[in-house]
């Protein structure tokens, strides 16, 4: 199965634990799985290897097993990501604010911070000023930070989201994805179940394509309450995707995934 070419990207394997539903995965079991997206042995060792030393993932032996954990920002992000498959906030009447005062001295310092911050699902409406809707993590302890609410009316929260966020944007890709799932529906294979390790594997493949467009998307959409979003903002798109996260294409990739990690937990 590597005949094609490699779709496997620096987020794959956070995809292949939200499949799973763990944070850490057998060497044996990614190493099965990349080679599926078309990633050679050597190329995965090299991924693996790069991703450890960046500090996206750790390691741990068992004997003469090696399985590899989520780590550091790339945990953080895996986790913001995957909570924002629930349910929108609620406009509670305040944005959650943190005012900085970083110098172009300390740019790296400040740079650090917004990453820090957009990370966890936050915007700026104009340099200096961050909102988000939940409390901020760790970052915002830095001594140069002032942290509070900012309540508005409904009409300013509206204004300051679409200041912040790029709403416009995000519709876009709401509409290029839920097309993107039209076009896997259409050379979908209806045909009689197949539980031959082949076949499972093409429905990790098929589940990690959905998964990686939808967590791309997921990530880069303003976690917003439904009050703040513009009137022609795609509902009914989005509605469709979160559906299909839950649908059957998905589901069956996950069992796929789940089947395949527990015989490589057992080995």
């Amino acid at each position: 199965m590597t005949s094609h070419p490699s779709t496997v990207t620096p987020a794959t394997i956070a995809f292949l634990c939200g499949l799973c539903e763990v944070e850490e995965l057998p060497g044996s079991f990614i190493g099965e799985i990349l080679g599926a997206l078309g990633m050679s042995a050597s190329g995965t060792r090299s991924h693996l290897a790069r991703a450890l030393a960046d500090g996206r993932l750790c390691s741990r032996r068992d004997g003469r097993r090696t399985s590899y954990r989520l780590s550091g920002s790339y945990l953080r992000r895996y986790r913001t990501i995957r909570n924002r498959f629930g349910e929108q906030p609620d406009w509670q009447g305040h944005f959650q604010i943190v005012i900085y005062d970083i110098p172009e001295t300390r740019r790296t310092e400040r740079d650090a911070l917004r990453s820090a911050a957009f990370d966890e699902g936050w915007a700026s409406p104009r340099p200096g000023v961050l909102l988000g809707m939940r409390p901020a993590g760790p970052w915002a302890d830095s001594p140069a930070c002032c942290t509070g609410l900012l309540k508005v009316d409904l009409d300013t929260a509206r204004d300051l989201a679409a200041r912040a966020w790029p709403l416009a944007e995000a519709a876009e890709r709401i509409s290029a994805l839920a097309a993107y799932l039209d076009q896997i529906h259409e050379h979908q294979d209806t045909g009689a179940a197949d539980d031959s390790r082949p076949a499972l594997l093409r429905q990790v493949v098929t589940a990690h394509a959905i998964l990686s467009k939808a967590t791309h998307l997921w990530g880069s959409l303003p976690a917003l309450p439904a009050d703040l979003l513009p009137a022609d903002y795609p509902h009914d798109l989005l509605a469709r995707i979160d559906s299909e996260i839950s649908g059957p294409l998905m589901a069956s990739g996950a069992r796929a995934a789940s089947r395949l990690l527990a015989e490589h937990q057992a080995t």
